[in-house]
């Protein structure tokens, strides 16, 4: 069974539908499945990029014959080409939508409203403003000029300008504000755009041409004026007729510049969507931290009250800490012992002496405290004088005890006798915990 690669190169040199056939086969349900995936299995576009990914094999099937390996390349094709038709089909769906938000504008009768409560005072706030601010407003919605011509005008970049008069926007939104009319600023900018400037009538600009022109040439001389006004009827008639072509052209221009308008506050909309997506993340994410601001306070009083027993332990370590060390070694005092119970006969043997004692170890918790108190301990010394058995026969303290035997265990005494012969002995010690004067 030929590879691949060979099966290619077939296809690149000959043409071989069949070899072209064995590729798609094996290879159809690798590709088919990718596409599916990642265009949220929709089977129209799963099959539209699968048509694509083995379209592109065929184009490339030359400069494709000499890798070892065709299924990666068919994987990374495949899951760009669906990621390319998600996001044409996205975009589709985008332009449809804001085709359909310009119509309910459009339709809507609230700006209609909002623009019967600006109209009054809009060209007094507009002169509120400064000449820079005021200038970048009148050509980008008075005159419907894209930022590119903003900027041209103004000697700015494109991306200066739309600052330059999103700022001004903001001003004269803050200034209408004043007076009682609140808009956002998007609104703003619809109104301006779509309201401003309106069409005059046709008739107008050769009305206004032929007076301006008229009036020119009496400033230059008044007989031509009077010859002007003597002129034949079919003059009269040839100017009326240009001030008709005039005033068709106007209105051809007038449509012109509001299809303009329109495209600009299309584009307009669509960046202004793509600003307010992070803003929504933005609350988003202040929505969640809000949430969490109970569980931030509890944790907050749990470590106040952490810190606030940190500094009594501390106080309370300090007020050790000033006990000098030789008065820590001697917190415990011993009593001679005495014989408790003699194996033999107790009158007849010497009472061994302690010749090497451990001190007890305070408990640092009843330090803290300020506890004292007394552990009585029986004692079995053996003929060597080493503690061969300890227990307690009375204490004040658990802790004291433990104490206690720990360090009655590791005392040494002299060897016990009677009659001279060495001999165990039973005593009876108590340990004393106190905390030492000075």
């Amino acid at each position: 069974m030929m590879d691949d690669a060979t099966l290619l190169r077939h296809f690149a040199s000959d043409r071989s539908e069949a070899a072209f056939a064995e590729l798609v086969r094996r290879h159809l349900n690798l590709v088919y499945s990718v596409a599916l995936r990642k265009v949220g299995g929709d089977v129209h576009f799963a099959e539209d990029a699968t048509q694509n990914v083995f379209s592109a094999l065929a184009h490339h099937a030359a400069s494709l014959a000499n890798r070892p390996v065709l299924t990666g390349w068919l994987y990374t094709t495949a899951h760009f080409t669906a990621a390319k038709i998600v996001r044409t089909e996205r975009r589709r769906q985008q332009r449809e939508h804001e085709a359909q938000a310009m119509q309910q504008f459009h339709s809507d009768p609230t700006p209609e409203a909002d623009w019967d409560r600006l109209r009054p005072m809009l060209d007094d706030v507009m002169h509120a403003l400064n000449g820079r601010d005021r200038e970048a407003i009148l050509l980008r919605f008075f005159e419907g000029r894209p930022f590119a011509e903003v900027g041209a005008k103004l000697g700015l970049n494109e991306n200066s300008a739309r600052m330059r008069v999103d700022r001004a926007l903001d001003k004269l939104r803050a200034l209408l504000a004043r007076r009682g009319v609140t808009s956002t600023t998007a609104a703003l900018s619809l109104l301006l755009a779509n309201q401003a400037v309106v069409a005059a009538p046709a008739s107008l600009a050769a009305t206004v041409t032929s007076t301006a022109v008229a009036g020119v040439a009496t400033a230059t001389g008044g007989g031509v004026l009077a010859f002007l006004q003597l002129m034949s009827a079919s003059k009269t008639v040839a100017g009326l007729a240009g001030a008709m072509v005039i005033a068709i052209g106007t209105g051809v221009i007038v449509q012109q510049q509001a299809t303009a308008r329109l495209r600009e506050e299309v584009a307009s909309l669509q960046q202004i969507k793509t600003e307010i997506a992070p803003l929504r993340a933005g609350n988003q994410r202040l929505a969640q931290a809000a949430d969490e601001v109970p569980s931030l306070r509890r944790d907050h009083a749990e470590v106040v009250q952490l810190r606030a027993d940190v500094a009594v332990a501390k106080q309370k370590l300090a007020a050790v800490a000033k006990t000098p060390a030789v008065r820590n070694r001697n917190t415990s005092t011993i009593r001679n012992g005495v014989p408790d119970d003699n194996l033999d006969q107790g009158k007849e043997t010497g009472v061994p002496k302690v010749i090497s004692q451990v001190a007890p170890v305070y408990p640092m918790g009843l330090r803290m405290d300020g506890e004292t108190g007394e552990v009585t301990v029986r004692i079995i010394v053996d003929t060597n004088g080493d503690v061969q058995d300890a227990s307690v026969l009375k204490s004040s303290d658990p802790d004291l005890s433990a104490a206690a035997l720990a360090a009655v265990k590791q005392w040494k005494f002299s060897p016990p006798s009677r009659n001279g012969r060495p001999v165990k002995v039973r005593l009876q010690e108590t340990v004393i915990f106190n905390l030492a004067d000075d």
